[in-house]
């Protein structure tokens, strides 16, 4: 079988993404554990586990608009080396600033890479519509991988190294995805030329005149909020019913599974069921899943809901990033984008809260209660965009 030009740069910036990626899965890692080793505070660890989230969520818009600008490889390259400084600091003088510190410079460093890495699949030239949803979510896959690989990774050389040779081992990896994505074919060349019906607008406008486009965030957002809940609530739902750590460990691999079954399936589900589609079916799959999860008493049954909502959750993000991208002008690709990450990453940083306060009041059956619905009621806002869709 002859691969196409898009296949193989697909495949050149998966294993390039999945060497950066390994940044994020083994740094949250370190960066916790360090914290309580070395007399942090659990709230501490947060605070550094967390770390990664928060530049993104602040400048994922700004992000997108420098992507749109210099263009897509140009940021990735650029973004690998912001996360192999970012790593050496605490390499060469482990400390709990320069911890903290790697947290903030490589969850930026990672966001824009990931940004600009889903822009220059999109802005590739296809042949069929549903072909972007598909490499999108191959994408994903790839970074699915790298998330079980990097904790892995950095606990086996805390353990027989030490911190300062986790993250420099952690740098060297990034260092050799720089290295390979100089040396093979990655997509994202020079910015888009600005014209058309995009200049001179702004995003946030953009999407808060035009019903549709503010469709397409908010359902973004409730993809965000599902699998933040399920995420941070599943340990809690497994500690009210006394259930094991592997037991729990079991569930939420579970989902991983399913999330990486469903991606690799994409390309052919993307052929036959338009984004929309695809995102009714995820949506109410979410939502019977988040009914049916408080009642679900039995392990086996809880993982094997945790794996439907996985293979839910791997359709939702590439369904919305394809219709952002082929609704959005080429040249506020990554301003849009990043609006989309801006949201999702917000989601992440207030929605656990929210969530621990309920479920500390009325335990945590009414937060998957309430999710559910919530899915439920984004399952019938993709069914109208579909019907919207094909009257235009």
């Amino acid at each position: 079988m002859q691969l196409t030009r898009n296949q193989i740069q697909l495949f050149s910036l998966i294993a390039v993404s999945m060497l950066a990626h390994i940044t994020v899965g083994g740094g949250r890692i370190a960066a916790s554990l360090y914290m309580l080793k070395h007399g942090g505070s659990e709230a501490l660890a947060g605070i550094a586990y967390s770390g990664y989230s928060l530049l993104p969520a602040l400048l994922s818009l700004a992000m997108g608009k420098w992507i749109d600008r210099v263009g897509a490889r140009k940021v990735m390259r650029t973004s690998q080396l912001i996360m192999i400084a970012g790593l050496a600091l605490p390499a060469l003088h482990p400390s709990m600033f320069t911890v903290l510190g790697a947290a903030l410079v490589c969850g930026f460093g990672f966001a824009s890479y990931m940004l600009a890495a889903n822009v220059a699949v999109s802005l590739m030239p296809f042949q069929h519509e549903g072909e972007r949803v598909g490499m999108l979510g191959w994408l994903g896959m790839g970074n699915s991988v790298a998330a079980v690989g990097g904790p892995t990774i950095a606990g086996f050389v805390i353990d027989h190294g030490g911190f300062a040779a986790a993250y420099a081992t952690m740098a060297a990896i990034v260092l050799a995805s720089l290295v390979m994505s100089l040396c093979v074919e990655v997509p994202g060349g020079e910015a888009q030329p600005r014209k058309g019906k995009g200049q001179g607008s702004s995003v946030v406008k953009m999407v808060f005149s035009n019903s549709r486009l503010l469709r397409i965030y908010l359902l973004a957002m409730a993809v965000s909020m599902a699998y933040d809940c399920f995420a941070f609530m599943t340990p809690v739902l497994g500690h009210e019913r006394g259930l094991s750590a592997t037991s729990i460990g079991l569930i939420m691999s579970c989902f991983a599974v399913g999330t990486f079954s469903s991606r690799a399936l994409l390309p052919w589900l993307s052929r036959r069921l338009v984004e929309w589609r695809l995102m009714t079916l995820a949506y109410a799959i979410t939502a019977t899943t988040f009914l049916l999860l408080p009642f679900a008493h039995q392990v086996w049954l809880h993982a094997a809901l945790g794996f439907c909502f996985g293979l839910s959750a791997g359709v939702g993000q590439p369904a919305i990033l394809g219709l952002i991208y082929r609704v959005m002008p080429a040249d506020k690709a990554g301003e849009g984008a990043g609006l989309r990450a801006m949201m999702g990453n917000t989601m992440g940083l207030t929605a656990p809260s929210l969530y621990g306060a309920v479920s500390g009041l009325v335990g945590a059956t009414p937060v998957f209660l309430g999710v559910g619905l919530v899915a439920g009621f984004a399952s019938w806002q993709a069914d109208r965009g579909w019907r919207l869709s094909r009257r235009d």
